[in-house]
């Protein structure tokens, strides 16, 4: 079902920290039961790197039950992942703010593969997501071709959040070194993003994928920019997938909760326990002041990326979209 091709690079090794263990590629050996059009002859379906641990579970998450009242949030990490997540989450729940506040997202919207990315957590989250009260919102970072294939004939809700690489690279490096305890430079890890060898990268095929499938009535394909520009937009087209109705009042108090400056003090969305378990667990002197939501803006990149590397990424970037109508909102 898949194959994995040991990193073993230099700078595959470079960016490989303790918590998640030697690096591997995840391809999808046959992608002929994805949808149509994904995994063709001239492109074949986004692999994935993940870490060595996750061959254990590959063939358990492709092998998932899947059902029809599912609600699944699939995004590149950094990609507003979790904003996307509380979003759904309320809409799709009656804007039930109490309920939102007493459990947490993270027991809310479950991440499928945690468990096999960080092995020394002590929960199994595919099980958790096994078990979950129906109708279940699951969140993932995995491509198309290492989801449940389940997904692609039983047809739950998919919502796909996209990012200008530019700025999911800049919030991925502090992210990396925060939670991920990598203890390597800047610029190693960003030669290490144009090489496709940190975890879960490469981002851009992962998106194209989803892509591919925007028309169909089960898939809602946001874009961070446009979360962050127009949100009572995203809203509008996200109450028309649900079969949602709000009145505007309603809408604009949820506005309010998403906003960035909210969602960054709301320790019940912001994963601040995510933040606490992984320097728990970690070998890595994290600061303490490292936010999960940190800065959350469109164009963030120029200020911390150099011009040379910008121009790297602006060409890495234009390769992988060679081909493809899809282009990155600025």
């Amino acid at each position: 079902m898949f194959t994995y091709k040991p990193l073993t690079s230099e700078i595959a090794k470079a960016v490989q920290v303790p918590v998640n263990g030697p690096l591997v590629e995840v391809h999808l050996s046959d992608p002929s039961d994805l949808p149509k059009g994904v995994g063709n002859q001239s492109q074949a379906p986004a692999h994935c790197v993940l870490n060595e641990n996750y061959k254990l579970s590959a063939e358990r998450i492709r092998n998932l039950t899947v059902y029809e009242d599912d609600l699944w949030i699939v995004t590149a990490p950094k990609c507003g992942t979790t904003w996307t997540q509380e979003m759904m989450w309320l809409l799709d729940n009656d804007l039930n703010y109490q309920m939102a506040s007493e459990i947490n997202l993270i027991h809310r919207s479950i991440f499928l593969e945690f468990c096999t990315i960080v092995p020394s957590f002590d929960q199994d989250t595919i099980t958790l997501v096994e078990r979950m009260k129906r109708p279940r919102h699951i969140k993932s970072h995995l491509p198309m071709g290492l989801l449940p294939k389940q997904l692609w004939t039983v047809r739950p809700r998919i919502v796909y959040c996209a990012r200008n690489p530019k700025d999911m690279v800049t919030s991925f490096f502090h992210h990396y070194r925060h939670l991920h305890g990598y203890m390597g430079t800047r610029e190693t890890f960003l030669e290490a993003i144009l090489h496709d060898v940190v975890m879960f990268q490469p981002q851009i095929q992962h998106t194209l994928d989803f892509w591919c499938i925007r028309d169909e009535p089960n898939v809602l394909f946001i874009h961070f920019e446009e979360m962050k520009r127009n949100m009572a937009k995203v809203l509008e087209r996200a109450c028309e997938f649900l079969g949602k109705s709000y009145t505007q009042e309603q809408l604009k108090r949820l506005e309010e909760h998403l906003s960035f400056e909210v969602m960054k003090k709301n320790d019940s969305a912001n994963n601040s326990i995510l933040l606490k378990l992984m320097k728990s667990i970690s070998t890595a002197d994290a600061k303490d002041s490292f936010q999960f939501m940190r800065k959350g803006e469109v164009g963030s990149h120029r200020e911390e990326l150099s011009s040379e590397y910008i121009q790297k990424l602006n060409v890495y970037i234009k390769r992988h979209l060679s081909g493809s109508s899809f282009k990155f909102m600025e």
